[in-house]
C-alpha cells in the first residue's frame, strides 16, 4: 500500500538541469525483512529507506501506515548508527556554526548529551535526564523566544515546546545567547543542542528525532530505528536482524509502460514582434521493463519577443500508461529574442530514471544563448573578489559566462583552477530559486553531473539569494553561499 504525497524530483527541461531534495513520498512495504535487506530493497525498488525531516514529515508517515491494507506496529525507517558521535540542534535547518562552551567543554565522550546554558551564558554537557527549566524557539510570528520554569528533563522541555509548535531554542550567534540569556533569567536552562551518533541511510544531515520516552536506550547491538505506530509513530532502537515491515521513499519505477508521442505545432501572425526559429532534435522512443524514455522531435514555430503567450509555442504530448494509471505531460517550448527574458515552462516534473508524475509551472530568467557547456580548458580564473551578480556580469562583458560544470572533465579542470584562488571558495554559474527549490545552471546547459558537499545541494536547507561555489581546496566540492558574499570566480571564455 502507498501513501503519495506531491513531489518534485530531478528532472530535465528545455536543456535546464534542476535540483531537488527528496520529497516525502513514503511507501509502507507489507514484506518481513531485516534492516539491511530492507534498505536494498529500497535503493532498488525507489530511493531509499525513509528519511524523517521534521514534524510535517512525520504527520505523513503516520498518515502512510494508518492508510496501509494491514495493521502496521513497527517499520523501518532509514534511521541506523554510524561512528561518530556528534551535536546537532533540534530544529533541523540549524546548522552547528556557532557555539559558546564553558571552559572543559564539551566532554569527549560516546554517549548520550544534552546542551545547557549557564547564568553567565556559557554551554556545557549535561545528562539528559537532569531536571531543569528550558527557553523555547519563538515561532517567528508576535512571540519571540519564551522561558519555562517548570524543572524537567530535556526531552519533556522538547515535547512541551512542540506541544506548542515550537522546539528547543537553536543558538546561531552572539546576539541570540545574549537573547536566551536575558529571558532565561540568568538560570541555567536547557537548550536545543544535543549529541548522538545516529545517521540517515541516504546520508541526510537532517538532525530531527522523535523517540518513544525511554528510548534509544542502546542496549547491545540495537543499532537500527524502526516507528512504532501505535505508539504515534514514535521511535525506537532495535537490533537490525529483525524482520520488520519498513518505509520506503522516492518514486517508484513503472513495471511496464507504452509510450505516445505526438508533437503540435501552433504558428499566429497577431502580433507585432515575432519571428520564426527551427527547433530541432531527435525523437528516441525507449520502452524498457522499468523506464520509458522520450526525448522531443523536429518542429516549426513562431515565437514572440514576450514567450509567455500560448500560441507561439511547441507542445509535446507525453502520455504514460501503466496497468492502473495513465499519465500525461505537457512540454510547452519557448525561445526568447532579448538579452534576458522570462520563460514559462509548462513541464512534466521528470524523476530520473521514471516517468512524468506531475505538471509544474516554471517562470525564471533565463539567458538566451543555448551554447554548450564550456569546453575543458577554456577557462580563466578571475583573482578578484566580487558578488555572484558581480561576477556573472564581469564574465558575460569580458569573456562568456561563469562557468557551469556539467561533466567530470570540466570538474578536474575548474578545480586545478580554484587551487591558485585567494578567497576559500570560487563561484560558479549555479542558482538556487527559493521559489521552486531546486539548482539550475544559469544558460541552458545539458548534463547532470553534480559533486555537492555533504549536507548541500539537494540534501541542503536554504534561504533565498543562495548561489554556488566550488571548495578552493580540500575535496574540492560544491557548496551553497548567500549571493552577496565576495569570492574569486571562473569564467568560461569563447574558444579560439
Amino acid at each position: 500500500m502507498t501513501k503519495r504525497s506531491p513531489v518534485l524530483c530531478l528532472f530535465v527541461i528545455s536543456g535546464f538541469c534542476f535540483f531537488t531534495g527528496v520529497s516525502s513520498l513514503f511507501h509502507i512495504i507489507e514484506l518481513l525483512k531485516n534492516y539491511e535487506d530492507a534498505k536494498s530493497y529500497c535503493r532498488e525498488m525507489y530511493t531509499d529507506l525513509a528519511t524523517v525531516r521534521n514534524i510535517a514529515d512525520m504527520n505523513d508517515l503516520v498518515t502512510a501506515a494508518a492508510s496501509a491494507s494491514a495493521t502496521i506496529v513497527r517499520a523501518w525507517i532509514g534511521l541506523e548508527t554510524g561512528a561518530v558521535w556528534k551535536w546537532h540542534w533540534t530544529l533541523p535547518e540549524h546548522q552547528l556554526v556557532y557555539s559558546n562552551w564553558r571552559e572543559g567543554e564539551p566532554q569527549i565522550k560516546n554517549q548520550d548529551a544534552c546542551a545547557a546554558m549557564d547564568q553567565h551564558g556559557k554551554w556545557f554537557e549535561s545528562d539528559c535526564e537532569d531536571k531543569r527549566g528550558f527557553v523555547c524557539h519563538g515561532n517567528g510570528g508576535s512571540i519571540g523566544h519564551f522561558f519555562v520554569a517548570n524543572l524537567t528533563s530535556w526531552r519533556a522541555a522538547q515535547n512541551h515546546c512542540r506541544g506548542l509548535s515550537s522546539d528547543l531554542v537553536s543558538i546561531s550567534s552572539a546576539e541570540v545567547n545574549e537573547a536566551v540569556l536575558r529571558v532565561s533569567l540568568s538560570q541555567k536552562v536547557w537548550i536545543g543542542l544535543f549529541k548522538d551518533p545516529w545517521m540517515w541511510s541516504d546520508g541526510s544531515s537532517s538532525s530531527f528525532r522523535d523517540w518513544k520516552p525511554g528510548q534509544p536506550n542502546y542496549r547491545k547491538d540495537q543499532n537500527c530505528v524502526a516507528a512504532v505506530f501505535k505508539d504515534g509513530g514514535k521511535w525506537n532502537d532495535l537490533k537490525c536482524q529483525g524482520a520488520r515491515k519498513f518505509v520506503c521513499q522516492g518514486v517508484s519505477p513503472l513495471t511496464s509502460t507504452t509510450t505516445q508521442t505526438t508533437t503540435e505545432t501552433t504558428t499566429t501572425t497577431q502580433l507585432s514582434t515575432t519571428t520564426t526559429t527551427e527547433v530541432t532534435s531527435t525523437t528516441t522512443q525507449t520502452t524498457t521493463q522499468k523506464t520509458t524514455t522520450v526525448q522531443m522531435s523536429t518542429s516549426t514555430t513562431t515565437i514572440e519577443t514576450t514567450p509567455t503567450t500560448q500560441p507561439n509555442t511547441t507542445t509535446l504530448t507525453t502520455e504514460l500508461i501503466t496497468p492502473n494509471t495513465t499519465y500525461t505531460a505537457y512540454s510547452t517550448l519557448s525561445t526568447t529574442l532579448s538579452n534576458v527574458t522570462t520563460d514559462t515552462i509548462s513541464a512534466s516534473t521528470t524523476p530520473m530514471g521514471t516517468s512524468a508524475q506531475n505538471t509544474t509551472q516554471l517562470s525564471y530568467p533565463t539567458s538566451t544563448e543555448t551554447s554548450p557547456s564550456s569546453p575543458a580548458g577554456n577557462l580563466i580564473l578571475i583573482q578578484q573578489s566580487m558578488t555572484w551578480i558581480e561576477a556573472m556580469g564581469y564574465c558575460r562583458e569580458h569573456h562568456n559566462d561563469l562557468v557551469h560544470i556539467t561533466t567530470k572533465d570540466i570538474q578536474e579542470k575548474v578545480a586545478e583552477k580554484a587551487k591558485n584562488a585567494t578567497s576559500p571558495y570560487v563561484w560558479l554559474g549555479i542558482r538556487y530559486t527559493c521559489n521552486f527549490d531546486f539548482w539550475f545552471w544559469t544558460k541552458s546547459t545539458s548534463g547532470c553531473y553534480q559533486n555537492w558537499a555533504p549536507g548541500e545541494g539537494t540534501d541542503g536547507t536554504y534561504d533565498c539569494g543562495v548561489t554556488g561555489a566550488i571548495q578552493a581546496t580540500g575535496g574540492q566540492q560544491w557548496v551553497g553561499l548567500p549571493e552577496t558574499e565576495k569570492l574569486n570566480f571562473i569564467c568560461s571564455t569563447c574558444p579560439d
